[in-house]
């Protein structure tokens, strides 16, 4: 024998379609896919705050910067590496790491 119960399954930001972008356009630019989305500071594309959700419903807010290590002849990026910075599990401490990374490359 079977039951079934009312235990609501937990949804995601990502799920429900929750875009930063709505709340941060003035300082952020998305790009959204079927796995993630990505935001970037405007003021420092170099500097990203990832989206992803796990099965379970959680929110994963990966915060990283990419380094270039070289360049080709013509002045285009040859390779780079990206470090992640932090793992949140809200935007907004995401964000604020995101601009106190960005704030500490600023040069005087």
């Amino acid at each position: 024998m079977t039951t079934m119960t009312n235990a609501k399954a937990k949804t995601s930001l990502f799920r429900a379609g929750f875009k930063a972008e709505e709340y941060w356009g003035d300082v952020i630019t998305a790009h959204h896919m079927n796995t993630r989305s990505v935001y970037r500071l405007k003021e420092n594309s170099d500097v990203a705050i990832t989206h992803t959700a796990t099965y379970e419903g959680d929110d994963i807010f990966t915060v990283s910067i990419t380094e270039v290590t070289a360049y080709h002849a013509s002045g285009n990026v040859l390779s780079s590496t990206t470090k992640t910075l932090g793992v949140y599990d809200n935007f907004n401490d995401a964000y604020y790491c995101a601009v106190d990374v960005s704030n500490g490359l600023k040069k005087d």
